[in-house]
């Protein structure tokens, strides 16, 4: 089978009715690959938890070859305005997205897209900033793209606009991720900035072009948001914020979560506080964050990243691993202590042996022991409580 017609297959898929992300990785799950999944019967199909009678019957029209005009709109639309399918097993997908829960098993893309290997931190708030939000995130997005960091978001009013503004002014890379297929811009405001990312990082999405932006696009949107990048920086966000919903998918994906504090009592404070309060880093500058990243910055930036700024241009507001981290730094092995009880339950004592080696990243760890990542994430918690392992800045541990 050719490229070409692989890439269709696919197609086929996400253009079936009733066949979104949550489905899509279950039959990809179940049966491999679109024309395995194209070939299966109905019963075969229903057999697939949670997939609903509708998709069943698309897929079986699909099957039939009943959707090939559409195929053939979408490739033409795909083509006109310079976008590509890019499938999770490309070189240049985002790779950590591969990691996540319900990871996307392909993206809709536009542009010169960076490095996929290189640090990325998402930036992400409300739309109704004010001046003390537009002038932290400028402040701390424009350090970190200086460092060779690219910054993702989700391309909304506010926060959103400004963290994307900060890292183009200085000659830096960002990533864009919509809520919407490309046949709309959501927001319209924000047509023009869209091409500028394009020109020099990338836009992602995970819906066709007929997708339209709806309530219910934002949340899929916001777990990649989260998903690709080794954190989330939340600047102000008030309680029920989109943005406090990316964090929460960071939390899910083990990705660290940052917080800008605020003042105190004003509601776009709220959600930061609360992230603060429930064990996000306070960041009152990129220092902040680059000290948890010095494994991942490149040695020396881009240079494009040295080239004078570019004015930023007003902040318009709205009314509203693959690769696995390497090891931070190598440790002599520590001797636990002669008196020192071992865990009784076995994987807290294969944790526990493992971390006498020293300060290691809970990814390297999960690979180490052939854990799930959540899974090992749940023993440190209780371990941590039990003061025998402490954690370290970037989601590492070591014995307490």
């Amino acid at each position: 089978m050719s490229e070409n017609s692989a890439r269709a297959d696919w197609l086929r898929l996400v253009l079936t009715p009733g066949v979104g992300p949550s489905t899509l990785n279950a039959l990809i799950t179940a049966f491999g690959s679109p024309d395995q999944v194209l070939g299966k019967s109905e019963a075969e199909l229903s057999r697939i938890p949670k997939i609903s009678p509708k998709a069943v019957k698309g897929l079986l029209l699909t099957g039939q070859g009943k959707r090939e005009s559409e195929v053939e709109a979408e490739l033409a639309l795909l083509d006109g305005k310079a976008a590509r399918i890019l499938l999770s097993s490309d070189p240049d997908f985002p790779p950590l997205l591969r990691e996540i829960p319900v990871p996307p098993r392909l993206l809709f893309a536009r542009g010169r897209l960076p490095d996929p290997q290189g640090p990325v931190i998402a930036v992400v708030g409300t739309r109704r900033c004010d001046s003390y939000g537009l002038k932290m995130t400028r402040e701390i997005v424009t350090a970190l793209a200086g460092k060779g960091i690219v910054t993702a978001s989700g391309l909304a009013l506010g926060i959103d606009g400004a963290a994307h503004r900060a890292a183009l002014a200085v000659g830096g890379q960002s990533w864009a991720f919509l809520p919407c297929g490309f046949g709309s811009m959501y927001p319209c405001e924000h047509a023009e900035l869209a091409e500028e990312i394009a020109g020099t990082g990338g836009l992602f999405t995970e819906f066709h072009s007929k997708i339209q932006p709806h309530p219910r696009c934002f949340p899929v949107r916001n777990r990649l948001v989260s998903g690709c990048a080794r954190g989330v920086l939340v600047v102000q966000a008030p309680m029920g914020s989109g943005a406090l919903i990316t964090a929460r998918h960071a939390m899910e994906q083990n990705r660290d979560v940052y917080a800008v504090p605020g003042r105190a009592n004003e509601p776009p404070s709220e959600g930061p506080h609360r992230l603060i309060q429930d064990g996000a880093k306070l960041v009152c500058s990129a220092e902040d964050i680059l000290s948890e990243l010095r494994a991942f910055v490149p040695a020396r930036p881009a240079s494009r990243h040295n080239q004078p700024p570019k004015r930023v241009e007003p902040v318009k507001t709205g009314s509203e691993t693959s690769a696995r981290h390497p090891e931070e730094a190598l440790q002599p092995p520590a001797i636990s202590s002669p008196g020192m009880r071992l865990p009784d339950d076995p994987i807290d004592r294969r944790i526990v042996l493992r971390l006498e080696a020293g300060r290691t990243h809970i990814d390297r760890l999960a690979g180490d022991l052939d854990l799930p990542v959540r899974k090992v994430s749940e023993r440190l918690l209780l371990l941590e409580m039990q003061g025998l392992v402490r954690r370290l800045p970037g989601m590492s541990f070591d014995l307490a």
